[in-house]
Parts: C-alpha cells; structure tokens; sequence
C-alpha cells in the first residue's frame, strides 16, 4: 500500500504501485524517491511515517518524519522548530553515527513541510514487547540503564534535548546472535544479545536545542505520561529526559500507565505498589532519584546515574572527572554485567539477587572472644610474600578500612552496607555486620577497641558493640551521608563530618550531640584529632585546613596551600606533623607544633611532596612515625621516609618504595602492632604489606 503523506487528504491509503493519490492526487514519491507505506506515530507538528527509497537499487527502508504549518514555535526569537532543525542538521548527522541513534539520511523541504529521513531500525520497540511479553525484570532495567545512560550522555553533550523518551521510542535492533538470549543460555525475557549495538533511542522529531529558551506551553511537545513538570510548562532542561527514561522504568516494571503510579493526593509516586517482584534497595533509589519531579533534587546528569550504579552513592563528587563508565561489557551475559554494575556477586538464581531489599549478611556469626584490653604485645611477623591479599570481598568494593589497637583484627566498609571482622593474618571473616542500608564510607575504632564507629551513605552513624556485633546507638549524622567518623584519643568523643557542611560532636558513652558547627566550611571532607586531645584538624573542597578548638568551639588557624580539595589528613604519632592529601595529587607536611610563646600550633608548611600522577586519597603514619604512606584514585600507594631529624632534607620527589597492586583508589591504615600496611581498594580487595626498615 502507498500512503499519501498530504496533511489536507482525506483518504490516504492507495495501491501499491500508484504514482499519484486517488483522493487528493497529491505526488505519493515524496521528493521523486521515497514511498510512504503506513504511519508510525504522531506528536503535536509531526507525523512519522515508514517508507522505502526506491531511489537506491535495493530499495532499503526508512523513517519519515514530517513537520508541518503546526510546528510550535520558540518564544524568545520567534523561529520556527523546523528552522531550529535545518540549523541543527548537522548535530543530527554527527549523532546518526553512534550506533544506538539512527543515521539521518536526509533534511529537506517540499511544499511548506520539512523531512527528516532517517535509517530504519528493525526491531520490536519496548511499549510493544511490553504488551506482548509483560512486565521487564530488574535485570532488563538495569540493562535498559546501562544501554541508554551513555546513549543519552552523547545527545546531552552535544546541547541537545530529546523531550520525548518512551518505550515506544526505545527499539532493540533485531540482530540476534544464534539465538542466544541477553543471559547468554537463561531467556530472561527474549531481550536478544548483540555484537553491534543493543538499545536504539528514536524519534527525534520533539528534540529541541538547550539554549532554545522557553516555549510556548500550549505547543509543547513529547508525550504528557513521561515528561517532567518543567518540560509540560514549556522550560524541558537535560534532566527533564532523565526523568522521562526514569518513568519509562517504572512504567515496564508494573506495566501501569504512569499516571496511575503517581498519587496525587499524597504527592508523590507509588509505584513499588504495583511490583509483582520487588526490586533491590538500590535501583529503588536510583529511579526514584530520577522521577524526582522538583527539578533541583533529581540527577542533574547522566554520569550522576553511571556512577551511583557502579559504586552506589558515593561522596566523592568530583569522581565524575575520571574516565566516563562504559557498559559495553554485556555481550557474553547478563549475569557478568551486574555484576560489574552492582558491584556486588550474585547468585546462581538471578531473580533472587535482586529481590534482596537491604543488605545482609550471609556468613554465619563467629564467636569473637574479647582480647585483653592492654598491654598488647606484638605478634612477630610471619613468613610469607611481602604483600598478600586477605581476602577477594566478593565484587564488594571496600570503602574504609581500620586496624584494632592490638593488630589481630581488620575492619572494613563496604559497599553493601556491611561491615567486616578480618583476622589480620590469614583473612578469616570473624564477623559481618549489616550495618547500613547504602554504602559504609567511613569506619573507626576506639581507643580501647571495644567500640566500632561507622558512618554511612544512608546519612547515619552507628555505634556497635566489637565483640558481639550488636548495634549500640544510631547517631543522625546528616540525611546526604557521613564521609567520616573519628574518635578521639581519649575515646570519650566522636567527630563526624557530612555532605551538609557540618562537623559534629559526639558523646560515646551517651550518645548526646556536644556540638555542631554548621555552614563554616565548604564541603568537609576530612577531619583528624591532635594527640593535645584540644585540636580538630578539618580538610575541605576548596581547599584549606581548618583549626579548631573543639571544645571551645575557637577557629585557632586556617592552613592554606592546596589548590583542590584536601580528601585526607593524618598526624604523626609525635603530635608534631600534620600530613594533608588532596586532589591537586601533593602531600603537604605541616608543623602544628606548639608555639612557645602562644602555645597555639605553628601551622606553617614544612614541605610539599610531589611524585603521584592522580588524585591523593588517603594518608596514614606509621606507628613509630618514621614512614607516610599515601594512596590515590589510581590504586598507586607511596612510602615517604620521615626519620626525626631528616625529614626535612629529603628531596620531596624521592619515596621510600612505591607500591603496585591495586587497580583502583585505595583507603589505608597500618597496624599499631606491626610494620605492615592495611590496604583496601574498590577493586574488591584488602591487601596487608609487610614493610621493612
């Protein structure tokens, strides 16, 4: 059948072969080349047609968008959309060469109404395998998430909006590769695998420039289910698509219009109550982050997602600097791909792995008995490799890392929200708390070792018990997370610092909030006791270190001499040096002495110590003061020498050794009782090095 494309003709369908309408006799080669066969779609100024180019020898398919006199026009220069499209042409084309955009074959005008023919995807779209199949699995979603984010990134990068994000514009290209299914031998819904590319986001015919400025909201475009609050007012901005791809999650999850999922009465969305099978903790979060219908608290872009899907919500902000995620990692399994992007195992069964609403621990409780509480002696080295892995956490990367006062025991954070008891030598799990419902950023013990201190992505910190595990007190850190606990070195204080620009302090014993010093920083990233048990050392975003006296609430000196953010701090057991590392990859060494004259610490810079090529993470000091060692995003740890009375004379680009072994950035702390390093990485593992004079 061909099919008159004339917007005026009242009965459009003619035979196949026919050159001219029979209604409107209107020419049926649109440009002498294209046939029209059927209708595709239609939005508010556009019609979308299937046709073939009988131009070329194979006659190959096509898509045809038309815009006609309706095209909504923009309300601060009074151009046309479809001019809007003629200049931005050339976007279009370079974005038709990503795999997953189709290719734009053709810009034209005829008679009063601009074309886009752009390349057919073959394929069945999502709103159709949705009718036909049922509703998608969390693995489709997750799969959906990882085929699309970086797909979007690329529209967004080139300052171009889709407005118009749906299931029926999400087509997965029919190349399936000897009938394997995405799981590779499990049909877990008929989502074929690929070579090329999987996902195809379509139909740009509503895609609108970012600097176009606000349109007119009776002529706004995309369809009312999916769009944001601000793109219905005719104000569409890069998260508006974020919140469209999120409501076309929930929409295959439960399989109900969206409008039926949002309650207008209670104002906001309740879509998990039409889950068949509830879905992980963490996707939960990350698509009601994106359906956020306040602008301002939703993802403000794509690479927000990526990483919250690889790490989970993470303080560290600036990561978006490092290489952008790529998932191109799906090809062989399904299974392989959550794996990475969760970053936690799953089990044989793949819809048990995500039902799991909260984190918990798997591994039976160990009896723990108490070691004494003093005079610990150290346990003498034993034989073995200069470095070894204690134990492969299961793709759990490892956020924190603690060592207790007698050495036996390694504590770590994690990315699941537990925290782990490891026996420093051989690496048996003594323990596993399921501690927070997100990620554990930061981990600390007591002085006496009877306490463990965490601080979690869920905003929380909580107070356990070390030897039975059992949860003391929660303490209501800051509702955006905690990004680090410290005690101090008497053990009756706790410091905490968070995403709110607050540092607080912390009764143990009861729990009471002593002090909070609110909006005097910028972010806080870090914060450090002084042995004098008086100063607080605080390391921020922009830069600078602050002195505080905590119990007075005094600022007694503000250090400046890194120009980006100071992400750890570590005092030698002397009390006299204060290390900082940040994110401009140097260490500075600061004397905080006290001044005989004032009594107040010097706070002047000692030396600045240069030889990491990325960003510097954590510090520690050995116990007997003699080495610095310092780790960056890259996995790279490095020893510095700092023997009394030589110090200073060190050539600042000399180390003692550097230290290779982990593939990604890495928290440290030595054990008190040894000379070995506690290492662990969000490469899954925790490594002890055994150091030598």
């Amino acid at each position: 059948m061909s099919y008159c494309i004339n917007p005026n003709c009242q009965n459009p369908e003619n035979l196949d072969r026919a050159t001219a309408c029979k209604s409107c006799e209107s020419n049926l080669l649109l440009k002498g080349r294209y046939r029209v066969f059927h209708p595709l779609g239609q939005s508010l100024g556009c019609r979308t047609f299937l046709a073939v180019d009988e131009d070329q020898p194979a006659q190959p398919r096509c898509v045809i968008q038309q815009f006609c006199g309706s095209v909504p026009s923009v309300a601060d220069n009074g151009a046309q959309l479809n001019q809007t499209f003629r200049s931005d042409a050339s976007v279009l084309d370079e974005l038709g060469k990503h795999p997953q955009i189709p290719k734009l074959l053709a810009f034209f005008e005829v008679e009063g109404c601009q074309y886009l023919v752009q390349e057919y995807i073959p394929g069945r779209n999502l709103a159709d395998r949705l009718s036909q199949k049922g509703v998608l699995k969390e693995i489709h979603i997750w799969y959906l998430l990882s085929e699309l984010l970086p797909v979007l990134q690329l529209v967004h990068d080139h300052q171009l909006i889709h407005r118009d994000i749906k299931p029926s514009n999400i087509i997965h290209r029919k190349t399936p590769q000897n009938g394997l299914t995405t799981a590779g031998k499990e049909d877990v819904g008929t989502l074929p695998c690929e070579e090329e590319s999987g996902l195809v986001l379509v139909d740009f015919g509503a895609a609108i420039p970012a600097n176009s400025g606000p349109l007119k909201t009776e002529t706004v475009t995309g369809s009312a289910e999916y769009a944001a609050p601000e793109q219905i007012k005719g104000q569409a901005i890069f998260s508006s698509d974020i919140y469209s791809l999120g409501v076309t999650c929930i929409h295959l999850l439960t399989g109900m219009s969206p409008f039926d999922l949002f309650d207008i009465k209670g104002d906001a969305w309740a879509w998990r109550h039409y889950l068949k099978i509830p879905v992980s903790s963490r996707l939960g979060r990350i698509l009601d982050k994106m359906v956020e219908r306040e602008a301002s608290k939703r993802y403000r872009s794509t690479e927000a997602i990526l990483r919250d899907i690889k790490y989970g919500p993470t303080p560290i902000d600036a990561i978006v600097n490092k290489p952008r995620v790529t998932f191109a990692l799906w090809g062989g399994a399904a299974v392989a791909l959550i794996s990475v992007l969760l970053g936690s195992s799953l089990s044989s069964t793949v819809p048990e792995a995500f039902t799991s609403s909260e984190p918990v621990s798997t591994i039976p409780e160990f009896r723990f008995d108490p070691p004494p509480m003093q005079n610990f002696s150290s346990e003498p080295l034993e034989s073995g490799p200069a470095v070894r892995t204690l134990a492969e956490q299961d793709k759990n990367p490892v956020w924190a890392v603690a060592v207790t006062p007698n050495g036996r025991a390694i504590v770590s954070g994690n990315n699941d929200g537990t925290i782990r008891l490891l026996h420093k030598r051989h690496g048996k799990i003594l323990k596993v708390i399921s501690a927070h419902l997100g990620p554990v950023w930061s981990v600390a013990v007591s002085p006496d070792g009877r306490t463990i201190a965490s601080g979690g992505a869920d905003g929380t910190i909580k107070l356990w018990n070390f030897y039975s595990g059992k949860l003391i007190r929660t303490l209501d850190g800051d509702k955006d997370g905690v990004f680090s606990v410290v005690f101090s070195p008497d053990g009756r204080v706790l410091a905490s610092v968070g995403k709110d620009k607050t540092l607080k302090l912390w009764e143990v014993e009861g729990g009471a909030e002593l002090e909070t010093l609110k909006r005097v920083f910028d972010k806080v990233q870090s914060v450090a006791f002084s042995p004098d048990r008086e100063t607080l050392f605080v390391g921020s975003s922009d830069g600078k270190i602050e002195m505080w006296n905590w119990q007075t609430g005094e600022l007694k000196e503000t250090l400046w001499g890194h120009s980006d953010a100071v992400w750890s701090l570590a005092i030698s057991p002397d009390g006299q040096t204060l290390a900082s590392g940040s994110w401009d990859k140097t260490v500075k060494l600061w004397d905080i002495s006290p001044n005989h004259q004032s009594r107040q610490p010097n706070g002047s810079l000692l030396r600045t110590l240069i030889g990491h090529s990325d960003k510097v993470k954590s510090l520690a000091f050995s116990p007997d003061g003699d080495k610095l060692a310092s780790a960056d995003l890259s996995g790279t740890i490095k020893l510095w020498r700092m023997s009394p009375g030589e110090r200073w004379q060190m050539n600042p680009a000399d180390t003692v050794s550097t230290l290779k072994g982990h593939s990604t950035w890495v928290e440290l702390a030595f054990n008190p009782q040894d000379k070995t390093l506690i290492s662990g990485s969000f490469d899954d593992t925790i490594k002890v090095w055994r150091l030598y004079p």
